[in-house]
């Protein structure tokens, strides 16, 4: 009997102070991050028979368990994965939207301040001081466009900085899971199945860690290892071993970077399946914000070059010679991923020009463009000595081989390489190279005006038609046109003009080896009468291609005739203000669904210091009680040996 009871107090003494080293574990881990409060399960021994009925002897503890909630650690995961996406795409997106709202880096004034400049030159075509200010504004827009451009560059450094540093930290998680994974195995199986809950919660701990770098996933085996799955199911963990990413330049700039996943048999490129966490974030805001900014800077730039080149190259400057490229001609150059054949791409127009990128492949004697911002085909399959215009660009495809694959970048470069191409005011090209006169002797009043000149050849003008030899426009009243005639020959041809419906109309005539000079036609002519265009010599005090290039301000030459300049541009402004304002919203948002997570997760797995000082003082008690419960053993066992003394 007193044995009995003495093995009673026993099992209570060690069972409460299981239960007291537990709480003290509780309240010393009260600040540990990742921690989940610990409980001792306690079970009444099986009772002994005795002639009356059973007799309990005793407690023992069946095991020691972590508060802890599958589904709640799910979704903090989940949440914190998110927010962590969030908040590293808003702070990307902030540095460009603080730079392109910023009016002394932006590029809102300097295209204001640019056109006008040329819109001085045009009220005062003659004044060498106007045209040194166009120029001084020429090179501002290039700094403009190179700033610009600089810190896009210096943004996809701090990104590709970002990612590697990212990966370094899934790796070295990724090994110390697997390696906990090792240790879990190991004390499991010298504990005869019960389960190390330190050790289970420092790898949770890690796998919250990990979410914050990217989304993952997982599952416990059997054996309690826990596997890591990123991406689309990419095994990151496995039992215990572990994969590795890495950062490997794409094979078409040397600025782009592509996540692979590390193996035997070769890298596999995940990039594209890489969501959530920083990690996600930071690939979103390159693949979303980025490289559309920087495609549609190089757009603006593209078209500013272009359509001021053209237009430029149509008039005559101070010393009576035909217009220079104001700006840089915008070089596209393909890059050639393989094959042995050449292609060349050039602007066809700038109206059509997109901000996406493109491929070609070269196979059985054709060739396909594929357009990569909805990866769709563009052109093709074609055969190689069919050239194709795709978006405003003209592809030479003559010199394709089979086996040719390209990747075509039309506007990727385009704002860090404009330059200013000119550098003498006197150069600046502000009249027109054709000027019109009405024949004194006409008895009609017919009469020509808005002559204007285009598509003029380039190092043509001085060996120009109209330059040698005026065309004489001569109406003909049976008819109701002007006839025509330039050059040796002469060459002939005729524009009709009704007098009673044509009045105002606007005519145009090719000439070969020219361009086109487009005019407007008005009045009442008689039979015979005759109107001359001939070349403009010595019109220094003319402003007619300087208008025609301080109109480029508002003309539509982007997205399809729908945008200028300032709209093209403003467009990325507002993007991005869009884009960073939704991300705030959205992070906000997040960041509250985290919290409750945190709240909802810690209400079960926290440590509550009053509960724990709580439970100290009742197990302390019940320990005490336990201990007396084996002094009263010990009384009656001396009560028993006093009898048989």
């Amino acid at each position: 009997m007193a044995g009995s009871l003495l093995l009673t107090g026993l099992s209570g003494l060690s069972a409460f102070r299981n239960a007291l080293d537990t709480t003290g574990h509780n309240i010393s881990n009260a600040t540990t991050e990742g921690y989940s409060r610990q409980s001792v399960e306690l079970d009444a021994r099986p009772p002994q028979f005795s002639g009356f009925g059973y007799v309990g002897v005793g407690v023992e503890t069946t095991a020691v368990t972590r508060a802890y909630d599958e589904f709640l650690a799910t979704q903090f995961r989940s949440s914190s994965s998110a927010t962590a996406e969030l908040d590293s795409y808003f702070d990307l997106a902030s540095q460009i939207d603080n730079v392109l709202t910023n009016e002394n880096i932006g590029l809102s004034n300097g295209l204001q301040d640019f056109f006008n400049a040329v819109q001085a030159v045009s009220d005062d075509p003659t004044s060498i001081p106007a045209r040194q200010a166009l120029l001084t504004e020429g090179k501002a827009i290039e700094g403009s466009f190179a700033t610009l451009d600089q810190l896009f560059a210096d943004l996809t450094s701090q990104v590709n900085g970002r990612l590697n540093d990212t990966v370094s930290d899934i790796n070295n998680l990724a090994s110390s899971i697997a390696s906990l994974n090792e240790k879990i195995i190991l004390a499991t199986g010298a504990g005869g199945g019960k389960i190390p809950n330190d050790l289970l919660d420092q790898r949770d701990h890690l796998v919250d860690q990990l979410s914050e770098k990217v989304n993952v996933s997982t599952n416990v085996q059997s054996n309690g290892a826990m596997n890591i799955f990123i991406g689309s199911g990419q095994a990151l963990v496995f039992d215990q071993q572990s994969n590795s990413l890495a950062i490997q330049q794409t094979g078409f700039d040397v600025s782009a970077i592509d996540v692979v996943l590390q193996q035997k048999s070769g890298n596999i490129v995940v990039t594209q399946f890489m969501t959530g966490g920083e990690m996600g974030g930071s690939l979103r805001f390159r693949d979303e914000v980025l490289d559309p900014a920087i495609n549609t800077l190089g757009q603006v730039a593209v078209s500013l070059s272009y359509t001021m080149n053209a237009q430029h190259n149509n008039g005559l400057d101070l010393n009576g010679a035909q217009g220079l490229d104001f700006f840089t001609d915008p070089i596209i150059t393909p890059i050639k991923l393989a094959g042995t054949g050449a292609l060349a791409v050039s602007v066809a127009n700038t109206t059509g020009l997109t901000t996406s990128d493109y491929t070609l492949t070269a196979t059985g004697g054709n060739y396909t463009i594929t357009r990569l911002s909805d990866n769709s085909v563009a052109a093709g399959p074609t055969a190689f000595a069919t050239p194709a215009t795709v978006d405003g660009l003209t592809f030479d495809t003559t010199g394709l081989v089979n086996g040719d694959s390209y990747r075509i970048r039309p506007t990727r470069d385009a704002a860090g390489d404009l330059k200013l191409f000119i550098n003498d005011p006197r150069e600046i090209a502000a009249a027109a190279p054709v000027i019109s006169t009405v024949t004194p002797l006409n008895s009609g009043t017919g009469d020509i005006s808005n002559v204007a000149v285009s598509g003029l050849l380039t190092n043509q003008l001085a060996n120009a038609t109209v330059d040698s030899n005026p065309i004489t426009l001569t109406f003909d009243s049976a008819n109701n046109e002007y006839d025509f005639s330039y050059g040796p020959g002469p060459t002939t041809g005729s524009v009709a003009y009704n007098p009673s419906t044509d009045n105002g109309v606007s005519r145009s005539i090719t000439v070969g080896g020219f361009g086109t000079v487009s005019f407007t036609l008005t009045g009442n002519p008689t039979n015979a009468d005759t109107l001359v265009l001939s070349d403009n010599t010595g019109g220094v005090g003319d402003n007619r291609n300087a208008n025609l290039l301080a109109d480029l301000q508002k003309a539509l030459t982007l997205t399809g005739g729908t945008a200028s300049f300032q709209d093209a541009y403003g467009g990325i402004v507002s993007d991005v203000g869009r884009k960073v304002q939704a991300a705030e919203a959205n992070g906000l948002a997040q960041r509250g669904l985290l919290n409750q997570t945190i709240a909802s997760k810690d209400s079960i797995s926290g440590v509550n210091l009053d509960e724990e000082a709580a439970n100290l003082i009742r197990f302390q008690q019940a320990y005490q009680a336990a201990s007396q419960v084996i002094l009263t053993s010990r009384a009656i066992f001396d009560t028993l040996l006093g009898a048989f003394r």
